[in-house]
């Protein structure tokens, strides 16, 4: 298994992520705008250069004496078949920088180039313009070529870009270390409470988790965490006073059995001998069919395979049969439609035994049990309503009969916990245990039970 990621690491990567995305943006939209704004002062220095050496270009072609000025160093003029006329000293002997088609074709605009020359070893940006020589032979339009040294331009680009990556890469580092630190500042109230949840015992779920005054996201996962371990504590508490309950009342039927042994051991009639020993027999089985009960409800908390609700019920509705024809009682299943074989059900028997157990033991002979199960597709449950024939319960136990230890005949051997471990079972699964009818002749208790199709995810996760 993958041991989990710091969520502080986390939280950096994606505030770096975050700024290398802002970084790489804000860089490419600077760097085209830094080639733009390179672009228009070059064309800007090269229109002014051009309007300046328009005045010194005579009809012919050749510059006026003082060509050798600065407006006029970087000059050359084409002439009508586009070979140089006249250039200016930085040029001479250098062949056209821009040809005559292409300035023609330009038009008044201008065709714009960039030229790298080896002698004299400059880069250039050059424009070239029409230019109508009428003193030449032949006459006819020729250009005006103007260029100024582009190495300043490039020069000032390649700084400012430099500049612009070691900014932006200070800006991911400062980005880095600053959601570093807030990070670690805003998870340190959730380091002080993992360590303060460390340090509770079974005995402080009550006193729950200190509660940060200056965090409300936080403020409200520990008031949940806190009504969880108070549900904790009550359940715990719970288990322990029925725990503490269970084992002050099987004392009892310990005793009890034990004198019964006694009894037997002194009884001289071998009849009375026999009895004696038959009753210790049905007292032991009595207890040792609660304490089953009892650890059922554990062991349907760790289910780990669920069998499907006609399998289970196979050797079930056997045993069953043989309970309630031993008490001369008539016992009957009854599967409604849609109980398909793919349909499981983990708590089932655990949960129903009880009820079919306690309804065959309350049938007078030459009565009836009668349990029926229906499946409820939406949502997925599983309803089975147990009804016998008995005489009923009686009223004053009706708001009691699903407590632990209640029971409508004597209590001697441990009885009145069937149906309270029956509720608690269904409770833990997602389901109810309910006393549909308590009336004589006809007493039904009802089940509803989450339901699954094998081979998929266990009903209780998705209760």
């Amino acid at each position: 298994m993958r041991s989990p990621r710091s969520l502080r690491g986390r939280l950096v990567l994606g505030a770096v992520a975050v700024g290398l995305v802002f970084a790489t943006l804000f860089g490419a939209v600077a760097t085209l705008r830094l080639h733009q704004v390179e672009d228009a002062a070059v064309d800007t220095a090269l229109r002014t250069r051009l309007d300046l050496v328009r005045d010194e270009v005579r009809s012919d072609g050749t510059l006026r004496p003082d060509r050798g000025s600065p407006q006029t160093d970087l000059v050359q003029v084409l002439g009508p078949g586009g070979e140089v006329l006249t250039s200016g000293p930085a040029l001479a002997g250098v062949p056209p920088l821009v040809s005559l088609d292409e300035v023609r074709s330009h038009g008044s605009s201008g065709a714009r180039s960039d030229r790298s020359l080896q002698h004299p070893d400059i880069d250039l940006a050059v424009l070239g313009v029409p230019l109508v020589l009428s003193g030449t032979s032949p006459a006819g339009t020729g250009a005006l070529v103007v260029a100024v040294d582009a190495e300043g331009f490039t020069a000032a680009r390649a700084d400012l870009l430099s500049l612009l990556l070691v900014g932006l890469v200070a800006v991911v580092l400062a980005i880095a270390v600053l959601s570093w630190v807030l990070a670690g500042r805003a998870l340190r109230s959730v380091t002080t409470l993992t360590e303060e949840a460390e340090a509770i015992r079974a005995g402080d779920l009550a006193d729950g988790l200190p509660v940060p005054a200056d965090d409300a996201e936080l403020a409200r996962l520990v008031g949940a965490l806190n009504r969880m371990l108070g549900r904790l504590h009550d359940s715990h508490n719970r288990e322990l006073a029925f725990a503490a309950d269970a084992g002050h009342r099987l004392r009892t039927p310990v005793a009890t059995l034990r004198a019964e042994a006694e009894l037997a051991l002194r009884e001289p009639d071998p009849a009375q001998h026999l009895a004696a020993l038959r009753q210790i027999v049905r007292d032991a089985d009595q207890l040792t069919l609660i304490v089953d009960r009892m650890l059922a409800r554990n062991r349907s908390r760790a289910r780990t395979a669920a069998e499907p609700v006609r399998s289970s019920l196979e050797s079930e509705t056997i045993r069953w049969l043989r309970q309630a024809g031993l008490l001369g009682v008539t016992f009957t299943l009854q599967l409604l439609s849609g109980l398909t074989n793919d349909i499981t059900c983990p708590e089932l028997i655990d949960v129903v035994d009880p009820i079919v157990d306690n309804a065959i033991r309350h049938t007078p002979r030459g009565g009836q049990v009668a349990m029926i199960l229906v499946l409820d597709p939406t949502p997925a449950r599983l309803r089975v309503d147990v009804t016998n024939s008995g005489a009923g319960i009686p009223r004053e136990l009706v708001p009691q009969v699903f407590d632990a230890w209640v029971s409508g005949r004597d209590a001697s051997v441990a009885g009145g916990l069937g149906l309270w471990l029956a509720r608690e079972t269904a409770r833990d699964s997602g389901g109810e245990v309910t006393l549909v009818d308590p009336s004589p002749g006809r007493t039904t208790f009802r089940v509803v039970l989450p339901c699954g199709i094998a081979g998929q995810d266990d009903p209780d996760s998705s209760s």
